[in-house]
């Protein structure tokens, strides 16, 4: 199998973690989280159906992708 296509490593939390978003998150879109004690580039985990999370709203954070976090709204 291609190297570049085996290159992602995904990781799921057992216990989601709480955040909070520092840069906003779109569909298909990265931005940034302070979670876990520090920043993180951050993305949805299931990006269909989502909308923009802004600055200063809570997220969840389920998992990691290589070092780009997994999140999903807290409400």
């Amino acid at each position: 199998m291609n190297e570049l296509l085996t290159n992602s490593h995904v990781a799921m939390f057992p216990e989601p973690k709480q955040g909070t978003v520092e840069k906003a998150i779109a569909p298909g879109t990265r931005g940034r989280v302070k979670a876990l004690g520090s920043y993180w580039p951050a993305e949805f985990y299931q990006p269909k159906g989502q909308v923009q999370l802004l600055p200063g709203e809570p997220i969840l954070v389920i998992g990691i992708k290589n070092i780009t976090l997994l999140v999903i709204p807290l409400s």
